[in-house]
């Protein structure tokens, strides 16, 4: 069985510029908590990176300047996964 390791915060990822990724729960970073939301009108929704990554202060994969949805705005890296 595969034991979740928890981390509080996460180095920025790698996500090139042009990259599509997908919005997804990031894993809890202590026991007890439960996964984190990407907001709940992001999440399973298909995106593209636009620039990024940006440092942010609460280390949770870098800030990315992302467009899905029409829209453009920042979010962070460990709520993405990039599409393969």
């Amino acid at each position: 069985m595969n034991e979740l390791k928890y981390r509080w915060s996460s180095p920025n990822k790698d996500i090139p510029i042009g990259t599509l990724i997908k919005f997804v729960h990031a894993p809890p970073r202590f026991k007890g908590e439960d996964w984190r939301s990407c907001g709940f009108h992001l999440e399973g929704k298909a995106g593209g990176i636009l620039a990024g990554p940006y440092p942010d202060s609460h280390q949770w994969g870098g800030i990315f300047t992302v467009h899905a949805r029409g829209e453009t705005f920042s979010h962070w890296g460990d709520f993405m996964e990039v599409v393969k």
